[in-house]
């Protein structure tokens, strides 16, 4: 293979594998999320349409996996923490 096509192809896959890793993974849709999920919710992300992504969400972190809920959930975790906490307290 001649040398120039090489290295063209090079830095064409060099190009395409930075581009590729610099496009955010936004929640394109959100969904209803089980209680039993929101209860134990390990990190809370913020998705804004005022940036990359198209919609507003939150992005919540269980057991791995990522679900896309609509901003008002957040809401619902704060209760949950609140109720969580008392009776921590309690105990």
């Amino acid at each position: 293979m001649d040398l120039r096509v090489l290295l063209l192809l090079l830095t064409f896959t060099f190009t395409f594998t930075c581009i590729q890793g610099a496009v955010p993974k936004c929640c394109v849709q959100t969904s209803r999320i089980p209680l039993s999920i929101l209860q134990e919710v390990e990190k809370v992300e913020v998705q804004s349409r005022h940036g990359a992504c198209e919609i507003d969400a939150l992005v919540l972190h269980h057991n791995g996996k990522k679900y896309c809920a609509k901003p008002r959930a957040k809401k619902v975790l704060e209760t949950l923490r609140h109720i969580k906490l008392g009776t921590q307290h309690m105990a």
